[in-house]
């Protein structure tokens, strides 16, 4: 214990002399030596008393911050027990969640780590009610605090937020708070990461106006979504064109409604890397100010209606890897600027209307590992250069007009993962030439090409194992039986052909497989009834007969 209390003092300089009430003592009557020895001593114990709750602060949390999280988990509600380590006789550094930090030679609490990472079900695991308790203001050093996933049970986040001063990261994502979001948010110049992402809220957040944005200026990370912006739309840009330090920007599902198609004022977005406006309402052009964010990585424009052609300056944003511009108002070619973006990773222009054949230029993206151009109005075959980029992982070219023959250097997409061609006019046949290479494939669908053929020789072992496959208007393949690690099967809304192979029998079938709908599935003179999870099927030539009429039939 000495050794601590020096080690302790070397850090105050040299005890007792620093003390005033100390000199005096050398200048006192000897009959008051006593006394004064017995003031030093007094003294001396109540420096121990300091230099030990600092040696155990050295080790774990101060008393004052131990005191203020048992205050904290009283005021809440913990329904699954999740601060059960929260104990006074245990050391608070050690509680689940809480994380101290010893910059100052004195350790306190910096984070504060709660968030449920029960994704389904989330309420019953959730802490609810006052997450943001006054007993917080007590962790002066607090500089994390992330809630997310909890449970406001729809109260207003308190303005003592803003009392928070030394935060750095903040996340009430999904925490069902209501009403407004507090101004007082715009105190804390320290934030770097702010996410007030509504999922799973009850109550829709109201935000009247984003003044207090400007407060914020070392922000690097603001997500907002859901909250409804539509009153501070007019200002919102001008609100955020005030964070010089942001990268990322998420303001989806936020009905947005009115933002300016060009800025009267200079934009000091230069460092912003992603841009997510998805589900919102536009009903405009692109904005002329979005090409000057040539610092962007991932643009998310999906479901924004979004109208007009894309203009030539996209290819001012060469360093972009990311684009979603699914379900747009977009229709025209894409201008040849668009082939710049060599760097794109993920691309989905579904449901725009390109028109004509299978852009010849997107052979120019040699890095795509997502191409989904679902319902563009394509015409004419697939293009057999499409085999060039093999670092496809998912090809989605679903409810085109696409048609001929499916070309072998299908084959050469060695990574893919997902191949999605259905509802086209594809015809010929589907062969292990075209299928040999996809080891790493998990989800084919080829529903509803009618002229398309499965002919597969019997003797062929595929090497990828299937996770999901859908079929289109032809004979139920033999191979079809092989596929034992299927979870999903679409065999719906068809009228095959032939016979049920009996290789069916070899799937097993269990709760773990569903079909995509419970439709039935006539068969010839057969019928087999839609939901397979049941490992049985009833048959018989006569399709109107009862159920007690027909023969039970055992896939197994």
């Amino acid at each position: 214990m000495a050794t601590a209390w020096r080690s302790r003092l070397s850090f105050r300089g040299r005890w007792p002399l620093h003390h005033p009430q100390y000199y005096s003592c050398y200048y006192q009557l000897p009959d008051l030596v006593m006394l004064c020895w017995l003031i030093i001593l007094a003294s001396f114990l109540v420096e121990v008393t300091g230099v030990e709750e600092a040696r155990v602060s050295s080790e774990g949390c101060l008393q004052r911050e131990r005191d203020a999280l048992l205050l904290y988990k009283a005021a809440i509600k913990d329904p699954s027990d999740r601060l059960s380590s929260w104990h006074a006789q245990v050391d608070c550094c050690a509680w689940n969640g809480v994380v101290c930090h010893n910059r100052t030679g004195t350790v306190r609490v910096a984070e504060l780590n709660l968030p449920n990472d029960h994704k389904t079900n989330w309420k019953e695991y959730s802490l609810r009610g006052e997450l943001l308790h006054p007993s917080l203001l007590s962790l002066t050093h607090l500089q994390s605090l992330d809630l997310s996933y909890n449970d406001f049970e729809g109260t207003q986040i308190p303005p003592l937020v803003g009392s928070l001063h030394k935060l750095r990261y903040l996340d009430l994502t999904g925490s069902n708070f209501g009403g407004t979001i507090p101004p007082h948010l715009g105190n804390l110049t320290n934030l770097r990461y702010l996410d007030l992402n509504s999922y799973y809220n009850s109550a829709r957040v109201v935000v009247h106006s984003l003044d207090w944005l400007s407060g914020l200026s070392s922000l690097i990370f603001l997500d907002m979504s859901r909250l409804n912006l539509s009153d501070a739309s007019p200002n919102l840009l001008s609100a955020v064109n005030m964070l010089p330090s942001l990268q990322h920007l998420q303001l989806p599902r936020c009905y947005i409604n009115n933002v300016p198609l060009s800025l009267n004022f200079h934009l000091n977005l230069t460092f912003l890397r992603t841009l997510d406006l998805g589900y919102n309402n536009f009903y405009s052009p692109f904005p002329n100010w979005l090409w000057n964010l040539t610092s962007l990585s991932s643009l998310q424009f999906e479901n924004s209606k979004i109208q007009g052609r894309l203009p030539t300056e996209i290819g001012n944003l060469i360093g972009l890897t990311y684009l979603d511009l699914f379900l747009n108002f977009l229709s025209g070619p894409l201008p040849d600027t668009f082939w710049k973006l060599k760097n794109l990773k993920f691309l989905d222009l579904s449901f725009t209307l390109l028109g004509n054949s299978l852009l010849m230029g997107i052979m120019n993206l040699s890095s795509l590992s997502t191409l989904r151009l679902n319902n563009c109005s394509l015409i004419g075959p697939i293009p057999s250069e499409l085999g060039n980029l093999t670092t496809l992982n998912t090809l989605s070219l679903e409810s085109n007009l696409l048609s001929g023959l499916i070309p072998h250097e299908i084959g050469k997409l060695v990574d893919l993962e997902s191949l999605d061609l259905s509802l086209n006019s594809f015809e010929g046949d589907i062969t292990e030439i075209h299928l040999s290479n996809l080891t790493k494939l998990k989800v084919l669908s080829l529903s509803y090409n009618p002229f398309l053929t499965i002919a597969i020789d019997h003797n062929w072992t595929p090497l990828f194992q299937l996770h999901s496959i859908g079929l289109g208007s032809y004979e139920i393949p033999e191979e079809l039986g092989y596929l034992v690690g299927l979870h999903t099967l679409n065999l719906s809304r068809n009228y095959f052909k032939g016979k049920i192979p009996y290789s069916i029998g070899n799937i097993p079938f269990g709760n773990q497989l569903q079909t995509l709908d419970d439709a039935s599935i006539y068969i010839g003179n057969s019928y087999l009834c839609g939901n397979l999870v049941n490992k049985s099927c009833f048959h018989g030539n006569d399709t109107n007969a009862t159920s007690e009429e027909y023969v039970m039939l055992s896939l197994i």
